[in-house]
């Protein structure tokens, strides 16, 4: 797997894309234990800018995940198996 695009919600102060990229690097190959939810599948209530960026990753043949602090969308990640 190879991470190839992140899109972050989060001002970079407070995380950085190298942060955002390690969580979910680690959460695919299992060894992710923090505090943040990393899910492949799209949560429910996303909003029309995620839903974009989500459309315009899986036109270019990504997949696409997402990491979630509080249940809020915090970044979209593209990928490649």
């Amino acid at each position: 797997m190879k991470v190839s695009d992140i899109f972050s919600w989060l001002p970079a102060k407070e995380m950085g894309l190298e942060q955002l990229k390690q969580i979910f690097e680690e959460y695919y190959t299992g060894t992710y234990k923090g505090e943040y939810i990393v899910s492949l599948e799209m949560p429910c209530n996303i909003e029309n800018d995620l839903l974009n960026c989500r459309a315009d990753l899986m036109k270019e043949g990504k997949k696409v995940g997402c990491i979630l602090k509080d249940n809020i969308v915090i970044a979209l990640i593209g990928y490649k198996e």
